[in-house]
């Protein structure tokens, strides 16, 4: 029996092999596609950091939302550094959206759920907001004027 060419030794076609490996590449690239199509809300997994206070929400306010105004989970804010007599609290609470660190706005003028800033005393403190899921963080210095 003679050797056929364009085969390799097992009887399997180079080609062929190329053409089940092309086919591979289709299916594993479609796979994002079909999962796109399949998620009615992919605008569901945009998180936005959210940040608020003043007029009785506190010194600072932050959280964090997705498209839907959602909350995503609470940020964790540190002190890193304050003026001498400058006390402040940070706790959960609600407040009303006025800016962003990241992010869109459309929860702007909302309420919605997150860490919440009050303080005493005259000064500046600093403060570190660290925002979930990924830990992207962001310095803000609040001012307590003289009361």
């Amino acid at each position: 029996m003679g050797r056929r060419t364009g085969m390799s030794p097992k009887g399997f076609s180079p080609a062929g092999g190329l053409r089940t490996a092309l086919a591979a590449v289709m299916l594993v690239s479609a796979v994002p596609a079909a999962q796109a199509f399949l998620d009615n809300d992919p605008d569901a997994y945009v998180v936005n950091y959210y940040t608020g206070g003043g007029n009785g929400d506190g010194l600072f306010a932050a959280g964090t939302a997705n498209q839907q105004c959602t909350n995503q989970g609470e940020p964790v804010i540190t002190v890193l550094s304050a003026s001498p007599g400058v006390k402040l609290a940070i706790r959960p609470g609600s407040f009303v959206v006025t800016g962003t660190d990241y992010g869109y706005l459309v929860c702007q003028g909302m309420r919605l759920p997150g860490m919440v800033v009050t303080g005493t005393g005259t000064g500046e403190a600093v403060i570190k907001v660290t925002y979930p899921p990924n830990g992207q963080w962001y310095t803000h210095t609040l001012k307590l004027p003289p009361r």
